[in-house]
């Protein structure tokens, strides 16, 4: 993946092609028809990028707490999925995870195009925004995991400002959808919460 002028230019998931910058930017959509196959909270099971956004936060919170037992698991679920950071904190902190395993302990990478995902901290009051181009026509799945699990709340809208999806508490709740065709779509993650929290956001 080639990163030009702060957006990614190459997406290696057949799910969507992704560009990401670090504000909104004002572009002019054509109105479609409003997307289809938004995902309410899910009732039992996770869905895969549900479980994979919850294994990065475990991951993420067991590194904090010194457990490596639980960090291990967690990482190996992550290394399995073939999941892999598209921001430098996410490829810090997989490095840090996979550093402080012992090496018998360290798993074996997974399968080679997986999820992509994003990671950071949000202050209290604080707001993510990105952009993302979603590809016409294939479906589209995205879900946060956080700490603390409420107090964050995530939105997806098209460039015209029509909402797609809307998940609060953000944490393991998939928005899924597909694009009427290729178009720019805006995700915000907001911290409404009284302190800090860590974010995974990912995408497949």
């Amino acid at each position: 993946m080639a990163v030009r002028g702060g957006y990614l230019r190459a997406w290696p998931a057949p799910a969507a092609a992704i560009v990401m910058a670090v504000g909104l930017a004002s572009c002019a959509v054509p109105p479609e028809p409003a997307p289809s196959g938004v995902a309410p909270a899910p009732s039992g099971g996770m869905t895969s990028t549900e479980r994979l956004a919850n294994d990065l936060i475990e991951a993420d919170t067991a590194f904090a707490a010194n457990q490596m037992e639980r960090l291990a698991e967690h990482v190996r679920a992550i290394e399995l999925a073939g999941a892999r950071p598209f921001d430098p904190p996410g490829e810090a902190a997989l490095q840090a995870w996979r550093s402080a395993l012992p090496p018998e302990q360290r798993p074996m990478r997974g399968r080679v195009l997986g999820p992509a995902y994003i990671s950071g901290r949000l202050a209290p009051g604080g707001k993510l925004r990105t952009e993302q181009v979603m590809l016409g026509g294939k479906p589209v799945s995205v879900a946060a995991g956080t700490a603390p699990r409420t107090g964050l709340r995530l939105r997806i809208a098209r460039a015209d400002g029509n909402m797609v999806c809307e998940q609060s508490p953000a944490h393991a709740r998939e928005c899924r959808f597909i694009p009427a065709y290729t178009q720019r779509y805006r995700i915000e993650l907001v911290n409404s919460g009284a302190r800090d929290a860590r974010y995974h956001i990912v995408f497949d």
